[in-house]
């Protein structure tokens, strides 16, 4: 049962059927995005069943629903969407349920890999590596999971290697999100532990091997000038500036007001769609699309477990990182419903919320 379940996990999570597409054309990109979520079903099927995850269900049907009734570009691909996104939620929660969080590092570790791998051994010219999930960003926000992690790691050895590892795999994207929410992710931590702000000396080492092996790897000139610039005297290029998240934000806001109750329908606010780049921010996407109350529901999942996850900051620093991470990322993305590693540890993080708030309320009782 270990084996299919982490068979699963790998499928889902390092995007496998995204990168077979990708190399193999539609036919075998289909069969394995299938093989999948036939996996998924039968795993569910064969396993004891537990509580659904109501607010994610919710969240999901309303939003396909409302934003179906508004615009539907495919109706085809409309619905197969809306079902690989609720088997992804439904059956998910049940791999999630049996995931520890041992399982998840080592599953980060393989996916983030493929990173290291793809920049030494596939090179580019594009210059920034994504490995199995083929988008820089979502590559770089997978390697921040990675070093979440590995807060739940005892051992100072291996939590600095690890920390080495996925920095430096995270700067292989060359992704302003992820460097932005290390940094973040850092400070953050140093009030868990004043020890960690020792970490700084690995993430300016992953940064410094980066930038002296530079010249033998095929690396994006800009973005590696932002770095250069960082700790020389260099300028910082001026046309990383050129997409800015909040001018990009700015085109949609007319469009949300003029329809803010039902939205302005599927997909409409992603790229190709009414400006080329697309929303890029989770919540804009959301209430854009959908319109108020998919919305509130979506950011009352994340808020949820950001303020529960407070509570064991000191003894689980990872869990309330986690929720800071995916709470930050949402800003900077508009996939939330194809990204599946990130739909993963969010299932994953809002059961081991519940877990705690069960485990307290246990306490509670045993002492009366």
């Amino acid at each position: 049962m270990k084996i299919l379940r982490y068979i699963i996990s790998i499928l889902l999570v390092c995007n496998i059927p995204g990168v077979i597409l990708l190399n193999f054309g539609d036919s075998m990109g289909s069969l394995f995005s299938y093989l999948t979520l036939s996996l998924l079903l039968f795993f569910y099927a064969i396993n004891t069943k537990h509580a659904l995850l109501w607010p994610f269900i919710i969240f999901a049907v309303l939003y396909y629903v409302i934003s179906g009734l508004v615009y539907v570009p495919d109706e085809k691909y409309y619905y197969i969407d809306f079902i690989k996104y609720l088997i992804i939620i439904v059956c998910g929660t049940e791999l999630a349920r049996r995931t520890n969080v041992k399982e998840l590092f080592i599953l980060f570790i393989i996916a983030c890999s493929s990173i290291f791998i793809n920049a030494f051994f596939f090179p580019m010219d594009y210059g920034r590596y994504s490995g199995f999930f083929l988008d820089p960003n979502a590559a770089g926000f997978a390697c921040l999971i990675g070093v979440i992690l590995t807060f739940s790691i005892k051992k100072d050895k291996w939590k600095y290697i690890s920390l080495l590892f996925f920095t430096f795999c995270g700067a292989l994207t060359f992704s302003r999100t992820f460097i932005l929410l290390w940094v973040i992710i850092i400070l953050i931590s140093t009030f868990q532990n004043r020890k960690n702000v020792s970490i700084f000396v690995a993430g300016f080492l992953a940064i410094f091997l980066l930038l002296s092996i530079s010249s033998t790897l095929s690396l994006n000139t800009d973005r590696l000038n932002l770095l250069d610039s960082a700790f020389g005297e260099g300028k910082i290029n001026s046309s990383v500036n050129n997409d800015s998240r909040t001018e990009t934000w700015s085109n949609y806001y007319d469009l949300i007001f003029d329809s803010p109750i039902v939205g302005n329908g599927y997909e409409s606010f992603k790229s190709d769609n009414i400006y080329e780049v697309g929303v890029h921010n989770n919540y804009l996407r959301v209430i854009g699309e959908s319109g108020i109350i998919p919305f509130l529901i979506f950011v009352g999942i994340y808020l949820y477990m950001l303020f529960k996850s407070f509570k064991t900051f000191k003894i689980k620093p990872y869990e309330c990182l986690l929720a800071i991470g995916l709470v930050i990322v949402g800003l900077t993305n508009h996939n939330f419903d194809t990204i599946h590693h990130v739909t993963f540890v969010s299932i994953w993080l809002y059961l081991r919320v519940i877990e705690n708030e069960n485990e307290e309320a246990d306490d509670i009782k045993n002492l009366d």
